[in-house]
């Protein structure tokens, strides 16, 4: 039996054939979502470059799922997803929220995969957690109850966020007065990254990278501090939530790409900074992911898990 896996965000996708006999993924393939008009055409295309289409079709989504009928958030498609079984003459077709998958490759990342952000005083085995800024900010969480294990769920980046300084109040405020609610995803994702820095420096920008790749200017160098800072506090506060002793994960396209960054920054300390909760906050570590394809990793363990059960 063999699954066309795809790993749908907002900017790009990510296909691949999973092998349910042989455990394993191959053809994996990277495309612009602009280039399709819609998610049927963009994985009709992908299949056009194989002989043999695969039975079946799994796919994770950056958007909230109820039902058959999706509305991405931070794209223009809808879709059905019997339809799109029907149209691609798929056996079945599963659909799931895109950290919904991710949570399911959380405990199959090892050193080669990720790399630490700061040092944790213990490394446990338990809960674990994962959010990841990028068009959108994602949120799940790896559940382990006395080794019976679940996936926890839900739409963590529409909660509200705070300001821990007079600083950050000011640009809460700005962002609250200019968009109505300020939630996390309003500062923790790459619009967000743009909605930052006009708050704090009063300049509109085009895209992420020219803060990510700032090339030592001062004003994007402040912007991707801060943003860090934001992130190392919604980071602490998924871990307490979820009881995350097994640490937590960041994803997503933008921390990857400035690893250096994140590691000097203020990240880990304001993570840490949870008042009598310090202690408890430093002896859970915190990833950044760097596997190549996190979301196609998470649907293979989800079918790989479906199988056995």
């Amino acid at each position: 039996m063999t699954w066309l896996i795809a790993d749908i965000g907002a900017t790009s996708s990510r296909c691949g054939i999973y092998s349910v006999a042989g455990k394993s993924t191959a053809n994996i393939q990277v495309f612009r979502n602009e280039d399709f008009a819609d998610l049927e055409t963009l994985l009709a295309g992908y299949l056009a470059y194989w002989p043999e289409k695969p039975d079946n079709c799994a796919l994770a989504i950056a958007a909230p799922l109820d039902g058959d009928k999706v509305q991405m958030t931070n794209r223009d498609w809808s879709f059905s997803g019997a339809s799109i079984g029907q149209h691609l003459e798929f056996d079945s077709i599963e659909m799931l929220n895109d950290f919904h998958a991710l949570a399911y490759a959380l405990p199959k990342l090892d050193d080669g995969d990720r790399r630490e952000v700061g040092q944790s005083t213990a490394y446990r085995t338990g809960n674990i957690a994962v959010l990841g800024p990028g068009s959108g900010l994602g949120m799940s969480a790896w559940i382990d109850n006395d080794g019976a294990t679940s996936v926890m769920r839900g739409e963590g980046g529409h909660i509200s966020i705070a300001g821990r300084n007079d600083v950050e109040d000011t640009i809460v405020k700005h962002l609250r007065e200019r968009l109505g609610h300020c939630f996390a995803e309003r500062i923790l994702s790459g619009p967000g990254l743009l909605a930052l820095h006009e708050a704090m420096h009063g300049k509109k920008l085009t895209s992420p990278e020219e803060i990510t790749k700032h090339d030592n200017d001062p004003q994007c160098a402040a912007t991707l501090q801060q943003f860090f800072r934001f992130l190392g506090s919604a980071a602490a506060d998924l871990a307490l939530i979820s009881g995350a002793y097994g640490g937590v994960y960041i994803a997503g396209g933008i921390v990857p790409a400035c690893i250096e960054e994140i590691c000097t920054s203020d990240f880990r300390s304001r993570f840490e900074d949870k008042n009598r909760y310090t202690e408890y906050m430093r002896a859970i570590p915190t990833w950044v992911i760097t596997a190549k394809e996190p979301g196609l990793i998470g649907l293979a363990a989800y079918l790989e898990r479906r199988v056995e059960t």
